[in-house]
């Protein structure tokens, strides 16, 4: 066993993520019509979740007295909340007025299943490519966009942390 840790392993490729432009979000969003997908991807976005923490979302996880988003046993089975600015609140009351979901905020087809894992990526690439977005995008890159925006905007790198809820600042 000893001698493999003399062994020099080759370093793993570090990539920087695909982060869209300001203007690309705009014109993503621009193309949106459906109502539910663009609720699904604002909240992705301006709030900066990942895929599998919109798709657990409740519609009581959303706070709007405090204005913050509960997450319930996000990555590493960790609560935590989310920023619920007000423009994705005014969107989300428009959305539930308009669709009605009973328990979980975006269900599937079915009213009471999650959307399956796979489809809000399609939209995604759908819209883009509508759009005019040759990027390669994914549900991960508007939360890479929502992080690198507010570092942009001189957002302290502590906030931006909790903001994504992550424990260590080297993940930020």
């Amino acid at each position: 066993k000893d001698e493999l840790k003399a062994v020099p392993r080759p370093k793993r490729e570090r990539r920087l993520p695909v982060v869209l432009g300001r203007e690309d979000v705009q014109r993503l969003f621009a193309v949106v019509k459906n109502l539910k997908h663009k609720a699904l991807l604002m909240t992705a976005y301006d709030a900066g979740l990942r895929l599998s923490e919109i798709l657990n979302l409740r519609i009581e996880d959303i706070d709007s007295g405090r204005m913050v988003i509960r997450i319930c046993q996000g990555k590493g089975k960790k609560d935590c909340y989310a920023r619920l600015s007000p423009d994705l609140l005014k969107l989300l009351r428009e959305y539930w007025r308009a669709c009605r979901p009973e328990t979980l905020l975006f269900p599937g087809a079915c009213r009471h299943k999650r959307y399956d894992l796979f489809t809000p990526g399609q939209i995604l690439k759908q819209l883009c490519r509508k759009a005019g977005i040759t990027k390669r995008v994914s549900m991960h890159t508007l939360r890479h966009s929502f992080a690198t925006h507010l570092l942009e905007a001189g957002t302290n790198l502590r906030v931006s942390q909790q903001l994504l809820g992550h424990s260590n600042i080297q993940t930020t």
